[in-house]
């Protein structure tokens, strides 16, 4: 990377691409995404571009990541604002956020394109929920602060349902897709914090 870049121009730079990447993939799809046109869109040579990412899979996956930190963020901030555990009905609402976005690629991918997207990223990096078993022994504990036992294996298994459900949305009746969704999220919320 030139060394004329400070490191706030080359955060700058970062999250500018990270953003025109999900301008590219909400509005066009994975094939809009390449190196070239993301890197003229933020005004920066494409040999630079590698400088930051080894390879538009390497960038495709700090994008997920990127959003995925976004909806941790978002979780800690509403526990910060409500100054206390959140309730069922205030989890509630983060859920259908996140499954509901516009960036969920779940919502954006079908099942085929997501394994090939998969299979792009860098050697050792996927998507799998292996680290959600962790996220949801924080959610139960930091920001919902059950006082139960949760079973972390069920709430992943109900969030790979959710997944899998939209990924082979094309299959599914679609003018009930969203009503499925929502009992599926519902279904998160009983093994979290009990029936209703």
């Amino acid at each position: 990377m030139p060394a004329i870049f400070s490191k706030e121009i080359k955060s700058e730079l970062y999250h500018r691409m990270i953003e025109v990447g999900w301008q590219l993939l909400v509005g066009e799809g994975i094939a809009a995404v390449r190196v070239e046109r993301v890197a003229r869109s933020v005004g920066i040579a494409k040999g630079t571009f590698y400088s930051f990412f080894s390879s538009k899979g390497d960038f495709v996956y700090a994008m997920l990541m990127e959003n995925r930190q976004r909806g941790v963020d978002e979780l800690e901030r509403a526990r910060a604002r409500a100054g206390r555990a959140l309730t069922r009905a205030e989890f509630g609402q983060w859920l259908v956020r996140v499954w509901g976005s516009e960036r969920n690629i779940f919502r954006i991918f079908t099942y085929d394109e997501y394994a090939r997207l998969v299979r792009s990223f860098p050697e050792g990096r996927s998507l799998a929920p292996a680290g959600d078993g962790a996220l949801v022994r924080w959610i139960a504990t930091e920001i919902v602060a059950l006082e139960h036992p949760v079973d972390v294996r069920e709430v992943e298994n109900l969030n790979r349902v959710l997944a899998l459900t939209l990924l082979n949305r094309r299959r599914l009746h679609p003018e009930v897709l969203e009503r499925t969704v929502a009992a599926l999220q519902e279904d998160v919320l009983d093994a979290l914090f009990g029936e209703a």
